[in-house]
């Protein structure tokens, strides 16, 4: 067994399809910010947690120095010509064993991503799937084990469409993206099939994203209440 030494949240990108002129981690959904969701379920999980920075990062940088003291914030100047590979590899500088990458623009069930964080701890790689439902998914063909308690993802694909879509989400060696020239999943293909584990999470690319984000955190706090 192997736990996470970490998490690395990749915060760095222009968030150019949402179009809304701030990092993606930035966004309010149900009075909170995308990053604050994510570094507040991660906390009882992992003990520390990396947040890299490019766009706007003095955003980033003054809202963890008012409410996330703790983290450690990871530069990336070169965003503009790099991609989020790039980016979590230099979030991983200092790790040495597996951590777990997210991107920046999730909203995460937490319960989902501590069963997913149990998992990973017992295989060395982990991906996250989710059902399919963003604007502009890669979908995921996964199949079963018999008697296994995960998936396993067997590619990665535009088309044709599949119940599942990557998740943004794996654990693994920071070893993984050394080169961190292609998408994430792409540094991922050459290992398939590993395992992978459903989260119950919502990514926020475009506008339809975000009202959908919205409608689920509200659906899911009015279930809270009643």
């Amino acid at each position: 067994m192997q736990v996470i030494e970490g998490a690395v949240i990749a915060c760095a990108g222009l968030g150019s399809r949402l179009g809304m002129g701030m990092p993606k981690c930035m966004i309010e959904v149900g009075g909170k910010t995308l990053l604050s969701r994510l570094i507040e379920t991660l906390q009882p999980l992992v003990p520390r947690i990396h947040v890299v920075v490019g766009y706007r990062e003095e955003l980033i940088i003054e809202h963890c120095a008012r409410h996330h003291r703790e983290v450690i914030i990871a530069r990336n100047p070169e965003f503009r010509t790099t991609n989020t590979a790039h980016s979590i590899r230099l979030g991983s500088t200092g790790m040495c064993s597996k951590v777990l990458y997210l991107d920046g623009d999730l909203i995460i069930e937490p319960s989902s991503l501590q069963s997913f964080v149990e998992l990973a701890a017992k295989v060395p790689l982990l991906v996250g799937v989710t059902q399919a439902k963003s604007s502009q998914a890669v979908f995921v063909a996964t199949h079963d084990e018999g008697g296994a308690p995960s998936k396993f993802v067997d590619n990665f694909q535009r088309t044709p469409a599949t119940p599942w879509e990557w998740a943004n989400v794996f654990a693994g060696s920071p070893n993984l993206l050394a080169e961190g020239m292609h998408y994430v999943y792409e540094c991922i293909e050459p290992h398939l099939p590993v395992a992978a584990h459903v989260l119950n999470l919502h990514e926020i690319d475009t506008q339809e994203d975000l009202v959908q984000a919205k409608a689920w955190i509200f659906s899911s706090q009015c279930s809270t209440v009643s």
